[in-house]
């Protein structure tokens, strides 16, 4: 009787945890909107602030307009035959895979891309020639604009000046991607405040918040990467680790789930010269749209987070609860933390 009394009482802390779970996701919706707003200009620092501590997004139409980028005028906008005139003989990293599904679940894997240092002409050859044989994407996110493409950094603003001003720091890391429609950045997080610059094509953001951890899905997944030969096939090889991962689709959830439907995903679409600010910890999946030469084109800018306010702790605490409600004990002594 006693065991069995045990056994009663963590059910019973277990429903009260979903329903704590429950209460943070229905509270979450009722202070927020149900969409991200607009804002037709840039905001001073004062007002970025105000926006940063309430971790919620927002897009500035059309404040990286006047980039010499974006402007005919300049005599520097950004296309194809003038990334081919600029950057023609550099070389570059590009992520391959054969469907355009880099960093992503794949079944009980989390499969990397393979990874290989191409000379710009072919990599935008491959690109928008419309081989079927993988799909490329410059994705490398290790401040590759200023280290590896200084002959870009002057079409563009070196950092936000408001952003910095009100972070009281400057970038950590200013990022060029370049990609096509084939490409699709699969529901992750991370740790920095990301300003989000459309320059080519479009994107689509499709978010999260962070108190809504349960509903994404998280599950240790086996780590893998592609490898591929000469003949073009591709191969999944696991390395022997695990990783946790959100396995949560948001353009396909799961309303017989009581989590996901529950879920609310905010939509975002960023065109030529609009500003994402994305907030840390939120989860999001990117799709590409490219434009009418087959690229699509952003920059962005990370600016670590604060780990010294709530937010860290705030979901870290959530994702906890949320895997002592979704897993086993004998699952839960393989957490990755």
């Amino acid at each position: 009787m006693k065991n069995n009394g045990l056994v009663a009482d963590d059910e019973e802390k277990n429903i009260r945890l979903k329903d704590a779970l429950k209460d943070l996701i229905e509270l979450s919706h009722e202070l927020t909107t149900s969409f991200v707003p607009d804002a037709p200009f840039s905001p001073s620092a004062l007002e970025f602030l105000r926006q940063v501590h309430s971790n919620f997004p927002i897009v500035y139409r059309g404040a990286a307009a006047d980039w010499p980028a974006l402007d005919p005028a300049s005599g520097r906008k950004w296309s194809k035959q003038f990334f081919l005139d600029t950057l023609g003989d550099s070389s570059v990293l590009v992520a391959e895979t054969p469907l355009g599904n880099a960093d992503a679940p794949l079944g009980e894997q989390f499969v990397q891309p393979c990874t290989s240092t191409l000379l710009f002409t072919d990599f935008m050859a491959k690109l928008t020639s419309g081989e079927e044989s993988g799909v490329c994407y410059m994705q490398s996110q290790n401040n590759n604009l200023p280290n590896e493409f200084p002959k870009l950094v002057e079409d563009i603003d070196k950092e936000l000046a408001w952003a910095s001003e009100a972070f009281d720091a400057q970038p950590d890391a200013v990022n060029l991607w370049i990609g096509s429609s084939k490409s699709v950045t699969s529901l992750h997080k991370d740790p920095y405040e990301n300003l989000h610059v459309q320059v080519l094509g479009r994107k689509v953001f499709k978010l999260i918040a962070p108190t809504e951890y349960i509903c994404v899905k998280e599950e240790n997944l086996r780590q893998a990467y592609y490898t591929k030969t000469s003949d073009g096939t591709f191969t999944v090889v696991e390395d022997g680790d695990t990783i946790p991962w959100p396995t949560a689709d948001p353009d396909a959830l799961d309303m017989s789930d009581a989590w996901q439907a529950q879920c609310r995903v905010l939509e975002v679409v960023l065109n030529p010269g609009d500003i994402l600010y994305l907030p840390a910890l939120w989860f999001h999946k990117v799709s590409q749209v490219s434009d009418d030469e087959g690229l699509c084109c952003s920059v962005n800018y990370w600016y670590d987070m604060d780990f010294t306010g709530p937010l860290w702790a705030l979901s870290n605490f959530a994702r906890t609860c949320s895997r002592i409600v979704c897993h086993s004990p004998d699952e839960l002594t393989n957490i990755i933390h």
